[in-house]
């Protein structure tokens, strides 16, 4: 008989995966828990095992196809209770199957014969491998295959994988969100000092954002309001105990929001050295989904990327938090000091938060007191 696998929520309230490619070919025996295909949900690759052992009936998508949980997966022949096969002539016509071009996708999918890397190296270009003609050993796709292709290819730019998560989100946090925005400038020389402290002593050398994180993470705690997350009727906040402090890093596969876990109830050096951990995971495109998910509060800062001194920008909800703060480099600017004009260290800061849920006095009362948080000596 016939089992139709759907894909399931794998996640926390996964909705859709893309098909990054088939590990199996109609006609392969497989077994139970044997990996079948490579998913991309959110910005996590994931392998997905069969739940049955059998003989794969029906790949119906292609690589690259975007695929709504609950849709039928794939197809699989497996053996009744009485040890005998039966193969079904067609899908059982009573069962519900959600995409609307369901038929379009019916046909056997031919696997396009290319090694690991060079799937990565095509995905990241945004190119359909089969799209290409291969012209390696016996079907085999090259990398000059790839190159020679973009190069007759007009200029143009697909979302996927990792950018395709990304701008989804980014689009429904400005479609649902009535986003407010401060920003304000702090002086730096307490967040400078207590790097260089640090870098003088025996302990691991910090960052002027790990100071930071550390710094907002306490500040959290007398602030429920930002340390909450939308609850899935998007019209009520679930209010958090502890601090789960994710930290927007740019990778050479986009933007990452890779999370600390517990932030209050770890110092600069702990926050570090976790920072360094999911960051090198993030660059080798090895994230885990704990890695990425849990978010109660997010930090962005450019200060790595800054050539022109930033002083103020427009930063985007990182749902389903509803507040954001984006930090600047740390730079000698004109300030007034007991009266007196001098140049010193400033920080310039924005905070984004859902106006819904939060007013402006709340959101001062925030901002005054990392003010005092990152002042403090």
């Amino acid at each position: 008989m016939i089992y139709e696998f759907e894909l399931p929520d794998i996640g926390e309230g996964l909705s859709e995966a893309e098909l990054l490619d088939w590990l199996v070919g109609v006609g392969d025996a497989i077994e139970e828990g044997q990996d079948i295909a490579s998913i991309s949900t959110d910005k996590v690759n994931v392998d997905i095992p069969s739940p049955r052992a059998g003989t794969v009936a029906e790949l119906p998508w292609t690589v690259g196809d975007v695929i709504p949980v609950g849709d039928v997966f794939m197809r699989i022949e497996v053996a009744d209770v009485s040890g005998s096969t039966i193969v079904a002539d067609s899908p059982d016509p009573t069962r519900s199957v959600k995409t609307k071009d369901r038929a379009t996708k019916s046909a056997p999918t031919t696997r396009v014969k290319a090694p690991p890397a060079l799937r990565r190296y095509a995905k990241e270009l945004g190119v359909d491998l089969n799209t290409i003609t291969p012209t390696g050993d016996r079907g085999q796709v090259l990398q000059a295959d790839i190159d020679r292709y973009l190069e007759s290819a007009q200029d143009t730019f697909r979302l996927s994988g990792a950018r395709l998560a990304a701008a989804k989100r980014v689009s429904k946090s400005s479609e649902l969100m009535a986003t407010a925005s401060q920003s304000f400038d702090v002086f730096g020389d307490s967040i400078l000092a207590a790097t260089e402290a640090a870098s003088a002593g025996d302990t691991t050398q910090l960052s002027p954002l790990v100071v930071i994180a550390e710094r907002v993470a306490n500040v959290l705690g007398s602030h429920r309001k930002f340390n909450a997350t939308l609850t899935d009727t998007d019209n009520e906040l679930a209010l958090h105990d502890h601090v789960n402090l994710g930290i927007a890093v740019n990778t050479e596969h986009g933007l990452m929001v890779p999370v600390i876990h517990e932030a209050d109830q770890k110092d600069a050096v702990e926050i570090s050295q976790g920072l360094s951990e999911v960051i090198g995971r993030a660059r080798d495109n090895s994230l885990t989904a704990n890695d990425i998910r849990g978010a109660t509060f997010t930090i962005s800062s450019t200060g790595g990327l800054e050539q022109a001194t930033m002083t103020s920008t427009s930063p985007v909800i990182n749902l389903p938090n509803v507040a954001t703060l984006w930090i600047s480099r740390i730079t000698q600017r004109p300030r007034v000091v007991d009266g007196h004009l001098e140049a010193g260290p400033i920080m310039s800061c924005t905070l984004a938060f859902d106006h819904r849920f939060i007013d402006g006095a709340e959101g001062q009362a925030f901002i005054n007191d990392l003010n005092n948080a990152f002042t403090q000596n």
